[in-house]
């Protein structure tokens, strides 16, 4: 934890602040410029705080209320001189002693990624100064100075992805056209990456699989228009050649298959269908893989949204993931 300094020497009518933050200059900046954000770490804890007016900019003005079960406290001041990611020069008055302005200068000083924050306040009188520590203001600085920190903090992103046992993650309005639905192609675009990291998860999760098994629903996708290929198929650009056997659940096989060769149809229900997949990967796995229910908003196997939610959290973009599988009833045709 990064200690605040506050110094108030005897007989001078200036207080200093100085507080590190894990943040670069232009992050500690804004939350000082953004209404927002100032409304959330600028008081004490326990003050409900509204901003009436916050125009960061040279010749601009502020005005903002504190309240508490002790009552409402109003504060305002003008903005002198605004630089961007630098410094800022403001007065700040109490309305309740409106006879009291005091001048603050903050500068933003960056150090290897971090800020920090050096605050100088001028008083019009030593006494003015010494009533405002009395009256519990450094209090209220610690508090707020935490209370930045604590929003400057980089965010922990949590992915909370439900999905059926058969379930491919898409988004809304899959059909035929849009096997992924309405603009899902981003949902799987690591999948097309070039990075050796995602490369490395797909090659691994392709060599790893032994079978598939598959809803009619997503079989109808797949091999629709705009499905697999010769060169796309289970593992993206993998080598089709060495794909797995993909085994569809369907209560009539179609009379016409693209890629007859890569799907085995199952038709007696899918106790059967994970018994053939089974021996077909020997001891590999056999993840399924479809899209039979409407609700269903996927499209990557299980086990690779496992190995995809890897490469998140070895990258430090997630924080936390929760898996859902909801056992399903099968809608095949």
């Amino acid at each position: 934890m990064n200690p605040t300094t506050i110094t108030a020497q005897p007989g001078t009518p200036y207080i200093d602040v100085v507080r590190e933050f894990d943040a670069p200059p232009e992050l500690v900046f804004r939350a000082h410029t953004d209404p927002e954000l100032v409304a959330r770490w600028l008081g004490p804890r326990g003050m409900q705080m509204e901003v009436l007016e916050h125009d960061a900019r040279t010749g601009g003005g502020y005005r903002y209320v504190h309240r508490s079960r002790e009552g409402e406290f109003r504060f305002r001041g003008v903005f002198h001189t605004v630089v961007p990611d630098r410094l800022i020069v403001q007065t700040f008055e109490y309305e309740g002693k409106p006879d009291q302005v005091s001048l603050e200068t903050a500068r933003f000083e960056g150090i290897d990624g971090r800020t920090r924050l050096t605050m100088h306040r001028v008083f019009a009188s030593v006494e003015e100064r010494d009533e405002m520590v009395a009256a519990g203001m450094e209090n209220g600085v610690r508090d707020s100075m935490e209370r930045l920190a604590e929003v400057l903090r980089p965010a922990k992103v949590v992915v909370d992805i439900t999905m059926s046992l058969d379930g491919y993650v898409t988004a809304p309005g899959v059909d035929l056209e849009h096997g992924l639905g309405v603009g899902g192609e981003a949902l799987h675009a690591w999948v097309f990456s070039e990075t050796p990291r995602e490369q490395a998860i797909l090659t691994t999760t392709f060599n790893r699989t032994g079978a598939v098994i598959m809803g009619r629903r997503l079989f109808d996708i797949v091999d629709g228009p705009h499905g697999w290929s010769d060169e796309l198929g289970y593992g993206a650009r993998q080598d089709q050649s060495a794909a797995p056997p993909v085994f569809v659940l369907t209560h009539e096989a179609p009379e016409k298959v693209r890629l007859a060769d890569r799907f085995r149809f199952v038709t007696d229900g899918p106790a059967s269908a994970i018994r053939q997949a089974r021996a077909a990967a020997g001891d590999k796995p056999a993840p399924t893989s479809s899209m039979d229910q409407a609700e269903c908003s996927t499209s990557i196997s299980p086990f690779a949204t496992c190995n995809c939610a890897t490469s998140f959290l070895t990258k430090a973009k997630i924080a936390r993931l929760s898996l859902h599988w909801i056992g399903c009833a099968t809608n095949a045709r």
